[in-house]
């Protein structure tokens, strides 16, 4: 047998065991306890297991589709491709939508380690809780389609390919700029940190620097690449900023210029070439906008027992309060991503599920300005 064929004979065996984890996984959520998490669970289960991180995440976005489709719901690709979809309220008088948002890559996704497993408690599997997000946003048009979920507002699904750490500021400037996808909230779903409450938005740089070492007679020839890597990283680590704790874009920006110029300080003593991009960049928000929301989200925590833990945030919707557009993070679950799996409690699960629907339909009927 060629390598060829052991390659096609393990996909082969990949995908049958897939089909009997699916069916073996949608028999047990029959018995579960709380029926309206159950399409969230399942098609959590089903969307870990497909491959990522992926260039375009070709996979995912088309599960989603078919998904969407089998509701009667279009959705679109973008040229980035991003998925987006739509589902129009019969009230004509609320022209913003409600944006929520989720990303579809992992980090965590493994080949045997993704195929998910439950018991009466938990859920378990590589990759689980990132695609507790995309897996709400599909269960939220489920809801609609299905009557359980009454706005009065268009509601937006969208599907980014990129991770919560990096910002399509294409795609949120086109949202911000269009006639009828200026968002009058947005929501970011993540499949952890139930019960956080954003009460800061704190801004980062991702700064990619590469080293090439002179490898001319003229060059030293003491000087090795871990040298100059590590020296680097020392640098680095001692570049003090935001000392009250507290971030601000100023403050960010002093960050960013300090690790640049650090970066070519450090490359310029070893006599090596230094070429530094930044990668991505998320802003400082500014949680004022939120105050509103912010209260809301704590009564309805209050009202569901739900414990509740102010935490400082880093998404790519803080992006939205810097243009004067409400946005939170909402974590739908508890439970932790491990070395051997992430674990989902279930019944953390079901709260979350209740939060975001209260959330959806007051945010919908009292404003949040």
């Amino acid at each position: 047998m060629n390598i060829f064929s052991k390659i096609a004979h393990f996909i082969s065996d990949i995908t049958n065991q897939l089909k009997k984890t699916s069916k073996t996984i949608l028999a047990s959520l029959r018995r579960t306890k709380y029926p309206l998490s159950e399409r969230i669970l399942s098609d959590a289960l089903q969307l870990s297991s497909l491959p990522s991180p992926t260039e375009r995440e070709e996979t995912r976005v088309t599960f989603i589709v078919e998904r969407l489709a089998s509701l009667g719901i279009p959705s679109s690709i973008d040229e980035s491709g991003h998925l987006i979809a739509r589902l129009h309220s019969q009230d004509t008088e609320n022209e913003k939508p409600i944006l929520l948002v989720s990303a579809l890559p992992s980090e965590h996704w493994h080949p045997t380690g993704s195929l998910g497993r439950l018991d009466t408690e938990k859920a378990y599997g590589f990759g689980l809780a990132d695609a507790i997000g995309p897996a709400t946003l599909l269960a939220i048009a489920e809801a609609i389609q299905t009557g359980n979920l009454h706005l009065k507002r268009d509601l937006l699904l969208l599907f980014t390919i990129t991770s919560p750490g990096k910002v399509p500021l294409e795609l949120f400037n086109t949202l911000l700029n269009g006639a009828d996808t200026v968002p009058e909230v947005v929501f970011s779903i993540r499949g952890l940190s139930l019960g956080v409450l954003n009460t800061s938005y704190k801004g980062t740089y991702h700064i990619r620097v590469d080293i090439t070492l002179d490898d001319s007679e003229e060059g030293d020839s003491r000087t090795s690449a871990v040298d100059a890597i590590t020296q680097l990283a020392q640098s680095l680590s001692m570049v003090q900023w935001d000392e009250k704790g507290e971030t601000t874009s100023i403050v960010l920006e002093i960050a960013r210029n300090a690790a640049i110029a650090t970066a070519e300080k450090t490359a310029a003593q070893y006599k090596t070439k230094s070429r530094i991009d930044v990668v991505s960049y998320i802003p400082v928000g500014n949680p004022e906008i939120n105050h509103k929301l912010s209260k809301m989200v704590t009564s309805i925590m209050k009202d569901l027992h739900i414990k509740i833990k102010e935490k400082p945030a880093v998404s790519a919707v803080s992006y939205f309060t810097t243009k004067n557009v409400p946005a939170l993070v909402i974590g739908m679950s508890r439970g932790h991503i491990g070395l051997d799996y992430d674990e989902i409690e279930i019944e953390s699960l079901e709260l979350g599920r209740k939060l975001l629907f209260t959330l959806l339909e007051k945010s919908d009927k009292e404003g949040v300005l």
